[in-house]
């Protein structure tokens, strides 16, 4: 009787927590998806409240609510750094990467943190000062290690790009190798089709961007006819998309 009282008990509570599952993927997907479409839009503003509406995530268990944390923070650097704001740059940075570490920790196989760890550290990097060289070194060995993971991952390819195309030449920067990863990102990314690819942090991010950089490189080549296709893909994954927009005369 005890036994079956028991079962029953905990049949009873795993119904409950599934509505509650499904409702915090909803949350962390839409609340990824709101920074996204502010980060395209350009809207600081608004991406700082909604930056702030996610700090309980920085505290979390959870290594899904941690990335979307950071991946506000991250939207929040992008913006900061386009608007030659270093103070803000610097500090959506650092949560970025804090909360990340906390995400790797807990899912040391999580081999999309370790990727937008590696940008993080990238953009910090690229403000200068006295940590440029140990940040850069630190985008590095988060790159690599999302690399041994999952080396064949659009939205990985897409960040591996970044970090080649803006590296000095110096440290093994190379804008042609940059190119060739971001059109292999949006290749990857077109071919996941409809459905989108969402990946282990539950955000689907980085087709409009892959399609974008890898017009921005045609264009610099002088093949103008590709670039207005891959901005005109950009555009149509993210129709408010400023960057594209703008890239198309718009």
């Amino acid at each position: 009787m005890k036994q079956h009282l028991f079962s029953s008990l905990a049949a009873a509570t795993l119904l409950c927590m599934l509505p509650l599952t499904a409702a915090h993927a909803q949350d962390v997907s839409a609340t990824a998806a709101r920074a996204q479409s502010l980060y395209f839009a350009g809207n600081s503003a608004e991406l700082a409240k909604l930056a702030t509406s996610t700090t309980a995530w920085s505290k979390s268990q959870n290594p899904r609510e941690l990335y979307a944390h950071a991946y506000v923070q991250f939207r929040v650097l992008q913006l900061a750094i386009g608007g030659k704001r270093e103070a803000e740059a610097e500090k959506s940075g650092e949560a970025c990467i804090g909360a990340l570490d906390a995400a790797v920790k807990r899912d040391p196989k999580f081999a999309e943190a370790f990727a937008l760890q590696s940008v993080c550290y990238g953009y910090l990097a690229n403000l200068g000062g006295m940590g440029a060289i140990r940040n850069g070194s630190r985008s590095g060995k988060s790159m690599a290690a999302a690399l041994a993971l999952d080396a064949r991952s659009p939205r990985i390819l897409l960040v591996d790009g970044f970090g080649v195309y803006f590296r000095p030449k110096f440290v093994g920067g190379d804008k042609a190798k940059g190119c060739a990863r971001f059109r292999e990102a949006a290749a990857g990314f077109d071919a996941a089709g409809a459905a989108g690819l969402p990946g282990q942090g539950g955000i689907d991010w980085g087709a409009a961007e892959a399609h974008y950089w890898a017009g921005r490189c045609a264009r610099d080549a002088g093949d103008a006819a590709n670039a207005r296709k891959f901005f005109e893909r950009a555009l149509a994954i993210a129709p408010d998309f400023l960057a594209a927009s703008k890239a198309l005369g718009r």
